[in-house]
């Protein structure tokens, strides 16, 4: 009953709060205040994710522990990919320039709610598909450049679906080989564990209650220099995997809550 009992409140604000929201409030304050634009996303962004963990946690009873921190600073945050929680997840973790999130292009309309976040964060758009259009290489290329020049951040799911079983799914290589050949950023490894059985919005009907979900943050870890070969980013992205595998097998060995380490809450 609490897992429905939440879906339904989030499935409710996400078109009044969120989409009615940013349409009476926040694009007036934009249009009024442009060269406010980033810190107003910023904070719209932070907020309603922010109220999404604060509903999981009254309504479901979603117990969500960190353990490390990611500094308020423009940088890459790698993440693994286990449900719908996620976005808010990473949002709430990432305190510096708001994270642009690589997007299928798919998105970008239809869903009240996140499609109008979608095109009001100007996320880069991706189909997916196994090469990269010109639109999406220009997309993704202007994003690494931003974060490059400290003004957002990048906040990426390699694996680019959710995973259905809770492990660590091979990685998606060209989003990352574009941020991490012309960002010269700090990279930040987040793995997420517990959330397996509330993949989808369906699953989540039944599955969302009472879910101890652990979280680990590692880094800051210095990516391959600008100009560096194929290769030398290719390897790079192994040892991300690598290390995230070994992130998320370890908190699934871990008995009990929170597991070892400094734990502060993600609600806050």
């Amino acid at each position: 009953m609490r897992s429905s009992c939440y879906i339904l409140a989030f499935t409710i604000y996400l078109p009044v709060a969120i989409g009615l929201g940013q349409r009476i409030i926040l694009w007036p304050a934009i249009w009024l205040f442009p060269t406010r634009r980033r810190r107003m996303v910023r904070a719209w962004l932070r907020f309603h994710a922010r109220s999404a963990l604060v509903m999981a946690r009254t309504i479901a009873n979603v117990r969500i522990t960190v353990q490390g921190a990611i500094p308020a600073e423009s940088c890459i945050v790698v993440m693994n990919h286990q449900s719908v929680l996620d976005i808010p997840i990473g949002l709430r973790l990432v305190p510096g320039p708001y994270p642009l999130i690589p997007t299928r292009d798919r998105y970008r309309w239809g869903i009240p709610g996140v499609s109008p976040l979608i095109r009001l964060a100007r996320y880069p758009l991706v189909s997916q598909g196994r090469m990269l259009s010109r639109s999406e290489l220009a997309s993704l290329t202007d994003a690494a450049e931003q974060v490059a020049r400290g003004e957002q951040s990048l906040l990426i799911f390699p694996e680019g679906h959710r995973s259905r079983d809770g492990g660590l799914g091979r990685f998606m290589r060209s989003g990352l080989r574009i941020v991490l050949s012309r960002a010269q950023r700090p990279v930040y490894c987040v793995v997420v564990h517990g959330m397996e059985n509330a993949r989808t919005f369906l699953d989540g009907l039944a599955n969302f209650a009472d879910l101890d979900v652990r979280i680990n943050i590692s880094g800051p870890l210095a990516p391959p220099p600008r100009g560096s070969s194929d290769n030398a980013t290719d390897a790079f992205i192994d040892m991300l995997h690598a290390r995230m595998a070994a992130m998320l097998a370890e908190l699934d060995s871990e008995p009990g809550r929170g597991g070892r380490g400094t734990a502060t809450d993600a609600h806050g």
